[in-house]
């Protein structure tokens, strides 16, 4: 099956706050673009950082957050919080 990487890979340009730190990476020292994935290292982790596009009719943003939810085994808000936080970023 695609990865959720494969998918958001390159679309980053219809997010207005990531395709201007893409655009202008020298100035955000803890972002790294590799692969056409936007990452940030933030207290000593690399977590991937999720645009906000549409894919397929559901936001990326919302397909993170079900698939986090789902793989926990529906564990609870806060357990999909803290594991969503560790590895995705968005503002």
């Amino acid at each position: 099956g695609t990865t959720f990487e494969e998918i958001i890979r390159n679309r980053y340009n219809g997010d207005k706050f990531l395709s201007n730190i893409a655009a202008n990476l020298r100035h955000y020292k803890n972002f790294t673009v590799n692969k056409g994935l936007i990452t940030l290292r933030d207290n000593g982790r690399e977590v991937l950082c999720v645009p906000d596009v549409v894919i397929d009719g559901s936001n990326a943003r919302e397909i993170v957050i079900n698939e986090a939810h789902s793989m926990l085994a529906h564990l609870g808000g806060s357990k999909t919080l803290a594991y969503l936080r560790d590895h995705v970023w968005w503002k």
